[in-house]
């Protein structure tokens, strides 16, 4: 091993790295279990080749592990990462649930699944209202990329949809007092007036969501809520639990643009929203993230969803309201539950009901909370438990300080899970070799694929320890070692020049 000398005398160890196409020594297997509320369709990895077996009566349990051939069995596996997919979409809406009992407390996952492909005819109407961030933060670069966002967003609607736009700063104005058809005449005025604007004033988000949410809405239309902004807003702390509390009324997807985005806002307001983060540092990237946007909104399947349980008391659900079902989004619902109470009569179910382009849909799914005792999912907790964290550290995030630390504190302590309040340590206190003497491996590491042997520099590192670079300290220490011989030498000059 090599490395450089520690203050204590040891050294740090330098990564072994093997031969580019070198099959490591060392024996590697993997197995994945998958557990579905759903039946599983079309298992697949694109890295490995793999043998899977689906089991139970229903599909929705599979055993996934690598293939031994050979050209990609196990003997090479380790120089990649492993990719695994699949498919729960059949051809219809389905929705399923996964039930966990714990000692101290129940748990349950559920899912309605949009199907695997969607005919014009199953797309329900389209409502669209762009929030853009016209403030003096956005002056310049940001809102000239906004702008054309906004082109590439107007653009791709449909002449049936409907849109309109609210500009906001320290005030809020709709360019329409309703939503208009996103027809030619339209959506050219709309972006002429947009091109006119220029950054100016405080931010005001909080207002001009709530002016959006105050929008009146029809059951089966499915209404998309796009905020555009570079994230640096006046937001109270209620922001998030605003769009949460609103989910069932206006799916929501931010944007974020600039060159220092506000993370935080912009990743805080799609969790809430249950959708993604678009963030865009650069004006050549808007029209590749407005069509990464539009093929993931683009075909709503189920407005107004709700999803209830009869004859199961649940609580502590997570989120609080649904979106609507998209062509590439699922809703999961994640919660507690207790057992029914004595004498209640009927199998516990799942209700989905919700609006179709077809109109109103219902499916009712039963519950065996019998055969919950003999489930083995205990991810269930910590998925809820990760969900749960996750809003208040985006609570905490928006609003500053630490005001949600003992909520996440205690839930990372409940559920062992890793926050930014607590982390694991491991102590052990048992002598494995007594008495005996420690010894140690270097245990080399496979080139990733793809890599050459170039990449280590050294070749003579190859198979032994890849060349370091010293550490920063050596580096201060060779710095001042050269400026104390540099002035020394110009000393040195100056005696001969008075000599002289």
């Amino acid at each position: 091993s090599g490395g450089q000398p520690t203050p204590s005398g040891g050294a740090f160890p330098a990564q072994p790295v093997l031969h580019a196409g070198q099959p490591s020594p060392a024996g590697f297997t993997m197995q994945v279990d998958i557990d579905s509320p759903l039946a599983i369709h079309a298992l697949a990895s694109s890295s490995h080749a793999i043998d899977t077996q689906v089991g139970g009566d229903d599909g929705r349990h599979a055993r996934v592990q690598l293939a031994r051939d050979a050209t990609r069995g196990a003997a090479n596996a380790d120089n990649r990462d492993f990719i695994l997919g699949w498919r729960l979409a059949g051809d219809a809406i389905q929705s399923g649930v996964l039930l966990q009992r714990g000692e101290k407390e129940n748990f349950f996952l559920a899912m309605v699944q949009p199907p695997r492909s969607v005919a014009p005819a199953q797309i329900a109407p389209r409502d669209y209202i762009f929030v853009v961030d016209i403030s003096g933060s956005m002056h310049g670069f940001p809102l000239d990329t906004a702008k054309a966002l906004m082109r590439q967003l107007l653009g791709n609607l449909r002449p049936s949809d409907r849109f309109n736009v609210l500009l906001f700063a320290g005030s809020n104005r709709m360019l329409s007092p309703q939503s208009v058809p996103a027809t030619p005449a339209n959506v050219n005025a709309a972006i002429r007036t947009i091109e006119q604007m220029g950054g100016s004033g405080s931010t005001e988000l909080l207002p001009a969501l709530r002016r959006v949410y105050a929008e009146p809405k029809t059951p089966d239309l499915s209404r998309t809520v796009v905020v555009v902004t570079d994230g640096y807003v006046t937001v109270e702390d209620e922001a998030f639990a605003l769009v949460r509390g609103h989910l069932g009324q206006a799916n929501l997807f931010a944007f974020g643009i600039g060159s220092s985005v506000n993370r935080h806002l912009m990743e805080g307001l799609a969790r809430a929203g249950m959708g993604e983060p678009f963030v865009i540092t650069r004006p050549d990237e808007a029209k590749a993230q407005a069509e990464r946007f539009r093929k993931l909104i683009e075909s709503p399947v189920l407005t107004s969803v709700q999803a209830r349980f009869e004859g199961l008391d649940v609580y502590d659900v997570e989120p609080p309201q649904l979106p609507d079902v998209l062509a590439e989004r699922p809703v999961i619902v994640f919660g507690k539950w207790r057992a029914p109470a004595a004498g209640r009569h009927g199998q516990p179910r799942l209700v989905v009901e919700g609006q179709g382009a077809g109109g109103p849909y219902r499916q009712e799914l039963p519950v065996d909370v019998q055969a919950a005792a003999g489930q083995d999912e205990p991810a269930l907790r910590f998925l809820w438990a990760r969900h749960r964290i996750a809003s208040l550290s985006d609570q905490e995030a928006l609003t500053g300080g630490d005001a949600q630390k003992a909520a996440i504190t205690r839930l990372g302590l409940d559920y062992s899970l890793l926050t930014q309040y607590t982390s694991f340590i491991a102590v052990d206190q048992v002598v494995r070799n007594p008495g005996g003497q420690g010894a140690t491996s270097n245990q080399p590491s496979p080139m990733p694929e793809g890599v050459t042997d170039r990449a280590v520099g050294d070749a003579s590192a190859l198979g032994a320890a890849v060349a370091s670079t010293p550490e920063p300290e050596t580096w201060a220490a060779m710095l001042v070692v050269l400026a104390v011989l540099g002035a020394q030498l110009a000393r040195r000059r100056q005696r001969r020049s008075y000599t002289a």
